[in-house]
């Protein structure tokens, strides 16, 4: 496999940022390749799957792009008062990867996962965006942090610029997206607590 790091500019955030990306250098691997987007945590950057796990080792030989945006500590949304992470992934990261690698350019050939803050992201992204999506994974999603957002005050001092002062049951909501999805309009199967309020 070989790796880069790509630097690009935003549109969406208007600044320079970077991704980290894993990608098969073998050339009887066959294409299209499948793009598996995944998520850093709150504290991270895109560095850490290559600094701290095996992702390069784990995807050896495989028809796979690995592909590590970098979140910032922006939740993968976009800030009621700041910068727009949601668009910049769904919009300008996999327009990049689209457009610069052979990929299957389709919702078949795509897959997010994330860890806490990541896998959040990857939650809501997947059920914002059902459309660009086959497959969305989760490794100990902050996901219950919009329940409570008293205590994610306390953990992210960001937390009120990115999703405003009331955001339990709101557009950022993964819980209020299914119940919406299901028509239990905030109070079905969805509705309970949910994962950790941490990053």
């Amino acid at each position: 496999m070989a790796f880069a790091t790509i630097q690009y500019f935003s549109r969406s955030l208007q600044k320079a940022t970077a991704l980290n990306i894993v990608f098969p250098d073998d050339p009887d691997i066959p294409r299209p390749w499948a793009a598996f987007y995944l998520l850093h945590g709150l504290s991270d950057d895109h560095t850490i799957w290559m600094r701290r796990t095996s992702i390069e080792r784990y995807v050896a030989g495989l028809p796979l792009v690995v592909v590590m945006p970098d979140g910032g500590r922006g939740w993968y949304t976009n800030a009621v008062e700041g910068y727009k992470y949601e668009d910049d992934l769904i919009q300008d990261v996999v327009g990049l990867i689209d457009w610069t690698f052979p990929v299957k350019a389709e919702r078949g050939g795509r897959a997010i996962s994330g860890l806490s803050m990541g896998g959040y992201g990857a939650v809501k992204l997947g059920l914002k965006h059902p459309e660009m999506f086959a497959s969305v994974n989760s490794h100990s999603g902050a996901v219950g942090h919009l329940r409570d957002p008293e205590r994610a005050r306390q953990r992210s001092p960001e937390f009120a610029r990115i999703f405003g002062e009331n955001p339990k049951g709101g557009p950022e909501d993964p819980f209020a997206i299914v119940d919406q999805e299901v028509g239990g309009g905030g109070g079905g199967r969805a509705g309970g607590g949910g994962g950790g309020g941490g990053g």
